[in-house]
């Protein structure tokens, strides 16, 4: 993403103290895309230049109707935000939805959530993670993994009323997710601020019912139903695997890229930006240009991710699913 420091002059938006400093600011989607004006956006994020005797930037973000949504600090931002310190998120009303501390990105010490009514939902203690990890990880993740993963204990949990479920790391523990048409639930027994024991659920939308033994946060086995069909599985997700890994992936994208004479002749440059699914079959489907450079560019791009061979289909508590990747080719001389 180019960087454009800029002056703030307009509402969007931040006390007239910030008014001089430096900026950075990006009309965003909601799924990260930029786009061109405030009008067309679902969030505003600006990125001020550091305090003097600090050398973390300051993060603003507000939604469309000009209610904050993000505050923190950032060690970088490019190609994206690496959080530090507490950053503090809140919902479309302006009101506070959750506090989170960071260290270079990492979600560390505790953690609280917030109901709309300003009483608190729960509180997770985030434990030591290894950064250094780095795969291709798929669009599509369980309610563990995504909201209550094994680098994390559920320290405390309440609902609107505040009756309290989650105690001191203890009691029982169920998760309702409604969306318009379909809910995705899950439920089962928290000791020490750690699943335990046997947990049960299912996903309207896939269709599928589960049922999983756990010990500490760590799964041991776990079995799901769908259309009569019994799925078992040792891990409630398993991205996509390209054979030989993501550095085979790697290799393949470069070796198989060629430059367009025609392109080259006419010094044409850039980063073409696509996108492609892998479906429960494991073929790269659904190939897209996100940004377009130039045709001969853009083809090139396609023509290779449609020579790709199939790839071990993710796997969602042991069903086959389909995972969107996102894929850039850079095109320079």
């Amino acid at each position: 993403m180019k960087l454009r420091f800029l002056i703030l002059f307009s509402l969007l938006i931040v006390a007239s103290a910030h008014a001089q400093k430096s900026q950075n600011i990006y009309f965003l989607k909601n799924n990260g895309d930029q786009v061109e004006t405030k009008a067309k956006a679902d969030f505003i994020r600006i990125i001020e230049e550091p305090d003097s005797g600090d050398t973390r930037f300051k993060l603003f973000e507000f939604y469309n109707n000009d209610k904050r949504k993000t505050l923190g600090y950032l060690t970088s931002f490019d190609p994206k935000l690496v959080y530090d310190g507490i950053v503090i998120g809140y919902d479309s009303l302006g009101k506070r939805s959750e506090t989170t501390s960071y260290q270079n990105g990492i979600p560390f010490g505790t953690s609280t959530y917030y109901h709309p009514n300003g009483k608190i939902k729960r509180q997770i203690e985030y434990v030591p993670t290894n950064p250094s990890i780095n795969q291709m990880i798929g669009t599509n993740s369980s309610l563990t993994n995504f909201i209550l993963n094994t680098n994390s204990k559920l320290i405390f949990d309440a609902d609107s009323s505040g009756k309290v479920n989650i105690e001191n790391g203890k009691g029982h523990f169920k998760e309702v997710i409604k969306y318009k048409e379909f809910e995705k639930v899950e439920e089962g027994d928290y000791l020490d601020g750690m699943k335990i024991g046997l947990w049960t659920g299912y996903d309207t939308k896939a269709n599928y019912t589960f049922k999983e033994n756990y010990e500490a946060n760590k799964l041991v086995s776990g079995e799901s139903i769908k259309n009569g069909v019994t799925y078992k599985y040792t891990a409630s997700m398993q991205p996509p695997e390209y054979k030989g890994g993501i550095n085979a992936w790697n290799r393949f994208i470069a070796s198989t890229t060629k430059y367009p004479a025609e392109a080259l002749k006419n010094r044409i440059r850039g980063t073409v930006k696509t996108s492609f699914v892998v479906d429960s079959t494991g073929k790269v489907v659904d190939i897209k240009v996100e940004k377009s450079i130039d045709p001969l560019l853009d083809e090139e791009a396609k023509r290779v991710l449609r020579y790709a061979f199939k790839w071990e289909p993710g796997r969602e508590r042991g069903i086959p699913v389909r995972v969107k990747y996102n894929q850039s080719f850079n095109f320079d001389f």
